[in-house]
């Protein structure tokens, strides 16, 4: 099985980016060959952005035990987890335009 993890922007639009990555976690966890890793689930208990930081060095950490990155937006964060992610040797999939 394939970890996959989802960088997907959050902080424009919380509740709608997460019911975006809601949608794609659930389509990806329907296959059998995909584990969908998710920073925003992972997260969402915290109710602000003050730990931002905080929170990527955890997404590096993802990261790393993860087979591929894929990316779904342009925001900051997902800029950051693609540099991080190519800088490690892990696969990048652009998802933006599917």
């Amino acid at each position: 099985m394939k970890w996959v993890f989802v960088s997907h922007p959050y902080k424009d639009d919380p509740k709608g980016n997460k019911k975006r990555v809601d949608t794609i976690c659930r389509e990806l966890a329907e296959r059998d060959d995909i584990l969908p890793i998710s920073p925003l689930h992972l997260f969402s208990f915290l109710e602000n952005d003050d730990k931002r930081e905080e929170i990527l060095q955890v997404c590096f950490r993802l990261i790393d035990i993860c087979d591929e990155v894929w990316i779904y937006g342009n925001s900051e964060g997902c800029r950051k987890e693609k540099m991080y992610a190519l800088l490690k040797g892990k696969k990048v999939i652009d998802k933006c335009g599917d």
